[in-house]
């Protein structure tokens, strides 16, 4: 399948269905609002111009007293970190591996701009279990008082995808 990634600009996300009533909502009502605000959200388009998937990245900052000690150690009391806000894929593509592919690319989009502005973690907060079980796969840890928090460190993220550091 010819997929490409495309910055939410003025495409039609009107038929976009993850299966998640909250993450359908998100993209269809809030998205570009949230543009506004400092979010960014990149489309995952097929041939057609059907937007199949989409991924949401903020800047955002973690308390070194949330982090796990290996990550707190030497790091100021607030730790700069790219947040992953959101990852969906049309309920029709589950199961193919291109949330794996969307993951990649949102996580080069994230280190490609750590790069430049800086950053130490990218963070993730998981919408439910099986969401949970996706990043945990994926070399993401939770944090100790909030399961479903994930993080992965961006030189971690920038070495699996062959990206020199920093």
């Amino acid at each position: 399948m010819n997929l490409r990634i495309e910055r939410l600009d003025r495409q039609s996300v009107a038929g976009f269905s993850c299966g998640n009533e909250q993450l359908d909502e998100w993209l269809i009502v809030h998205a570009s609002t949230a543009t506004g605000h400092g979010t960014r959200t990149y489309l995952l388009v097929d041939p057609s111009d059907r937007v199949v998937g989409y991924f949401a990245i903020a800047p955002h900052l973690l308390s070194r007293g949330a982090a796990p000690r290996q990550l707190a150690r030497g790091a100021p009391s607030n730790i700069p970190a790219v947040l992953l806000a959101k990852l969906a894929l049309d309920s029709t593509l589950h199961g193919q591996g291109i949330g794996a592919e969307l993951l990649v690319n949102a996580l080069t989009t994230i280190v490609s701009a750590a790069r430049d502005v800086g950053g130490r973690l990218v963070i993730v907060d998981a919408i439910d279990d099986g969401a949970r079980a996706f990043y945990e796969r994926h070399d993401f840890h939770p944090l100790p008082r909030a399961p479903h928090r994930l993080v992965m460190r961006m030189s971690t993220a920038a070495r699996a995808l062959g990206i020199d550091w920093p």
